[in-house]
């Protein structure tokens, strides 16, 4: 295997062990599974090795008892929830993991019927998709990114259940267009009009709205309600709207496959790249708080790990070709 290229799913399932199982926080079902999963298939063992940079590598003191934040964060595939949960159903083992479960949210505010896996658009690590839907809106999905649609006679509804998506609504006088996460729904106000477009993220915590054209109302999941206008960015949560701001005017940069950074600390900037690099980015926490200003390339996450190891006083380790710790240089520290 270590002359081919190695199997992309693979390493996904062996980031997300990585990053449970050097948290220090895995249970003895999660331990359990890790070794039914490594022990299933000479593949995965092999490819284990191959990201710790063997097994004396997972020895190093410094990987070890990374912050439960980190290791959420370090998490690629789209739920560490159907993941372990599929694998425990190998060997039988039942667990609850404290996950939030992923349905709609109705206007009222509480929960729909689970969704269906088919249907929906979806993005691996270091993929855009560009899309055009069934009534000629027009989609492009951010790296790690999954959207459900679901069109009927009364509405346009997507279902954004992770990830980043820039839209431009099609005109529709008779259906409303609705984007929908767990923390609420955004409906355009606009739909007899062109040019409603705006920029939709929904993480663990709350759901970003930027308005580039028009309006939109937004609508939190406890009811809560506001008019989001061109030039405005918000953040919501399931209970409230947590700020409305004046946009940046860049937040659309990663459609063209760019980071454009104003000011921004280092813990954001290495956030938006873990969709765009497969394994694990550890930042320390002193690192973390470094602002910087600049544009890097989405798209080779290697040369902007080197634009910013010049553009701040840090240094970058190596641990394997899938596991890159990011500290603050000893001459600064």
């Amino acid at each position: 295997m270590s002359a081919a290229r190695p199997n992309e799913a693979l390493i996904d399932e062996a980031a997300q062990w990585m990053a449970l199982l050097h948290s220090g926080r895995a249970s003895a079902q999660e331990e359990q599974a890790f070794a039914a999963w490594r022990a299933s298939d000479p593949s995965r063992e092999e490819i284990y090795r191959l990201m710790s940079g063997g097994l004396n590598q997972l020895q190093n003191p410094g990987l070890h008892r990374l912050p439960r934040q980190a290791v959420r964060h370090s998490l690629e595939a789209p739920s560490r929830r159907r993941f372990i949960e599929g694998l425990l159903g190998l060997t039988g083992v039942a667990i609850a993991l404290g996950l939030a479960g992923r349905y709609s949210v109705g206007t009222s505010g509480g929960p729909l019927a689970w969704l269906p896996e088919s249907g929906q658009l979806q993005t691996a690590t270091a993929e855009r998709l560009s899309a055009t839907l069934v009534d000629g809106s027009s989609l492009i999905l951010n790296a790690q990114t999954t959207v459900v649609p679901r069109f009927d006679d009364l509405q346009r509804l997507l279902l954004l259940r992770q990830g980043n998506l820039w839209i431009d609504v099609a005109q529709d006088p008779q259906r409303p267009f609705v984007v929908e996460t767990e923390h609420g729904r955004l409906r355009a106000l606009n739909s007899r009009l062109p040019d409603t477009r705006f920029l939709a993220e929904r993480d663990d915590e709350a759901t970003r709205i930027v308005m580039l054209n028009a309006q939109v109302e937004l609508r939190t999941r406890s009811g809560q309600l506001q008019v989001i206008s061109a030039g405005q960015s918000a953040r919501f949560n399931a209970q409230e709207i947590l700020e409305v701001t004046a946009s940046s005017g860049h937040e659309q940069s990663w459609t063209d496959g760019q980071l454009e950074v104003r000011d921004w600390p280092l813990a954001e900037v290495i956030r938006q790249l873990r969709s765009y690099r497969r394994g694990i980015i550890r930042v320390s926490d002193q690192a973390a708080q470094l602002r910087l200003s600049g544009i890097y390339p989405l798209d080779d996450s290697d040369r902007t790990l080197r634009l910013l190891e010049r553009s701040l006083p840090i240094q970058i380790t190596y641990h394997s070709a899938y596991w890159v710790s990011i500290d603050v240089h000893p001459q600064h520290a």
